[in-house]
């Protein structure tokens, strides 16, 4: 770590109805969402990143999980960062890698990953197509995670 760190927090709340929860269970067409990226300028600059927040206390009436889609552009990379919240990815489309504590692992569909809570990790996009995935945290809302990004 060379001292210096960015913390961001998950951008704001969208807006508009989500549907009924409690015991029914909340359902959710991909196809309603927009993307959304980093609100940090810098940082939106040198990730090529973009998410669809799925399931979020807050946007859903939805609590315990947060989760969401994720895509990297082609060649793209989600810089090294590290968060509280442990995290899984379930891999889609595309093929990448994902670094954890200089662990490298391919991504490719099909595959699915356990970051432990804190570990430093990096995920990046190899080829000409996006690389998306799922991705999970055990917090009621998305706005719990706090990104610690290193340079």
């Amino acid at each position: 770590m060379s001292g210096h760190e960015r913390v961001r927090h998950a951008p704001g709340a969208l807006q508009g109805d989500v549907g009924a929860g409690g015991t029914t269970g909340t359902v959710i067409d991909l196809r309603d969402l927009g993307w959304e990226t980093w609100q940090d300028p810098e940082l939106k600059a040198e990730s090529a990143v973009q998410w669809k927040l799925v399931f979020s206390a807050g946007r859903t009436p939805t609590g315990a999980i947060s989760m969401g889609l994720a895509e990297i552009a082609p060649d793209g990379v989600l810089p090294l960062h590290r968060h509280e919240p442990a995290e899984v990815y379930h891999v889609l489309e595309g093929r990448g890698q994902v670094e954890i504590e200089s662990a490298v692992h391919e991504l490719y569909p099909g595959r699915l990953v356990f970051i432990p809570p804190g570990a430093r990790h990096r995920t990046s996009s190899a080829g000409s197509s996006p690389l998306r995935f799922l991705f999970i945290f055990p917090t009621n809302s998305f706005e719990e995670v706090v990104y610690q990004f290193e340079d």
